[in-house]
């Protein structure tokens, strides 16, 4: 089975590489004799070695053309599920969608249970303040999403 940059590429990698090229020529990185040029190896490209050696000197906001086959689950570039990284879940906006929902539906059963605690219909009053408070911490971490350790100076994490 083949691995890393001599996997076979599809038309979706094709198409990425070949719009990060005319990124680079909007930027001047490129004149149109060697967009034209790196065009033409993109769309003929068979491997992802090839499509490589397009972005080796150019570079990228995407990490993923280096290491484009170190894993197949990569987060961004060609070795994504996507077509370009553009930085939704991995398996695009329906899933983060559904992630949201789901989210919501599970807020909206704990501040439902937890208000019945409160007001004193089936569990205790404290339960139900802790139910309402784990509503509340989902719904911030929907908000604001999850907090990134501050790292020292060594890049070790300070807690």
């Amino acid at each position: 089975m083949a691995s890393g940059f001599e996997m076979r590429v599809g038309d979706a990698e094709r198409e990425a590489a070949a719009s990060e090229l005319r990124e680079h020529y909007a930027s001047g990185r490129l004149t149109l004799d060697e967009l034209n040029e790196r065009l033409d190896k993109a769309f003929a490209a068979k491997t992802r070695a090839d499509l490589n050696v397009l972005m080796t000197d150019l570079p990228s906001a995407r990490p993923g053309w280096a290491a484009a086959g170190a894993r197949p689950g990569a987060p961004a570039g060609i070795g994504s599920s996507g077509a370009g990284g553009s930085g939704a879940p991995q398996g695009g906006p329906a899933r983060a969608a559904g992630a949201i929902l789901v989210t919501l539906v599970v807020m909206g059963a704990l501040l439902f249970v937890g208000t019945l605690g409160v007001f004193g219909i089936g569990t205790g009053r404290p339960f139900g303040i802790v139910l309402i408070l784990a509503a509340l911490a989902l719904l911030r971490r929907l908000i604001f999403g999850r907090r990134t350790p501050a790292r020292g100076p060594r890049g070790c994490r300070r807690w």
